[in-house]
């Protein structure tokens, strides 16, 4: 079991903000990434499925290899880390998420301590 921090960032032309919107246990980042995809009412399997491949870059921004896009949310942990991401159609605003490994090997005391919180969302159950 790991422990995820979900960060979130909202884009509109006249405000924007950022916040942790929880802390997630999850099995693995795959688990993280759906949950994130089910937030955002499954955008990431539309963008997922729409042209199939990304390019991946080097340091010098040499194309190396492709990858597809729920490879490269994986491998960056979410649009909020991606530091290609450009916002779109800010009329009615975006939302962005993004997500870090916090703890590896949980304890329960520390499962409890964040429930008591009210800020898990425990995706083991």
């Amino acid at each position: 079991m790991n422990i995820y921090k979900i960060h979130v960032q909202h884009f509109s032309q006249k405000d924007s903000h950022s916040s942790t919107e929880a802390f997630l246990l999850a099995a693995s980042v795959e688990d993280v990434y759906k949950w994130v995809d089910e937030k955002n009412y499954g955008l990431y399997t539309d963008k997922n499925n729409e042209d199939g491949m990304c390019d991946l870059y080097d340091e010098n921004y040499n194309v190396i290899g492709q990858e597809t896009f729920k490879e490269k949310m994986i491998r960056v942990g979410g649009e909020f880390f991606d530091e290609d991401y450009e916002p779109q159609d800010l009329y009615y605003g975006c939302t962005i998420y993004g997500w870090e490994k916090l703890k590896s090997e949980v304890l329960e005391v520390d499962i409890e301590a964040l429930e008591n919180l009210d800020i898990l969302i425990n995706l083991t159950k």
